[in-house]
């Protein structure tokens, strides 16, 4: 019998370990080339009924059992170090505390992660229920992060913005906006402007 390839999660990419993870979560995926099914990729757990699966090892802090009254709680699910974790809180007002989310409370009051399947998205909604769920993409080689998701990947290969979904009389509002304030950049003005959100 041929031995299985073995693929170290701890060594991939973090867009190919993400969508990885999501698989383990959803179950299966379909696979498709030029619009039409080729097949299903699927996922067989090798843990026991019964057994526990830690998760990724990560730098927590010790869970607070008794946070003071008017802290409010936000959640990270995605891997960071104890110093940029410091630093995220270090942005917020001080009644703000930033735990990962196996150290969070159940009363979170935010729950910041990146894009990940529904299904696994769902799940912070059940975890965290009176948390708001934020979904963002990080950039910072300081500090040696690179947390994509799809909108990040498509302006690197060439896409110029990302407006969110809205109504379509205020999608053509947000692409003249858009493109005046590239024109303004290019008339020298301001910088020309690659990622733009108008909400």
């Amino acid at each position: 019998m041929t031995a299985l390839p073995v693929v170290d999660l701890e060594t991939l990419d973090p867009g190919l370990r993400g969508w990885l993870e999501d698989l383990v979560t959803s179950g299966s995926v379909l696979l498709r080339s030029e619009g039409e099914t080729v097949g299903t990729l699927t996922y067989s757990s090798a843990v026991l009924e019964g057994s526990i699966l830690s998760g990724p090892v990560t730098d927590h802090v010790d869970r607070p059992d008794d946070l003071r009254e008017g802290t409010k709680v936000l959640a990270t699910t995605m891997r960071l170090s104890s110093r940029a974790r410091d630093l995220l809180r270090q942005s917020f007002d001080p009644d703000w505390v930033v735990l990962d989310l196996h150290d969070a409370p159940d009363t979170a009051d935010v729950v910041l992660t990146s894009a990940h399947s529904p299904q696994l998205t769902h799940r912070w909604t059940l975890l965290f229920p009176n948390a708001q769920i934020i979904v963002t993409e990080i950039y910072d080689p300081e500090l040696g992060l690179d947390i994509s998701g799809p909108v990040g990947r498509l302006l690197d290969v060439g896409a110029h913005a990302y407006l969110p979904p809205r109504p379509l009389e205020q999608v053509a509002e947000n692409v003249q906006a858009y493109l005046e304030s590239r024109a303004l950049g290019a008339l020298g003005s301001s910088p020309p402007t690659i990622h733009q959100l108008n909400t």
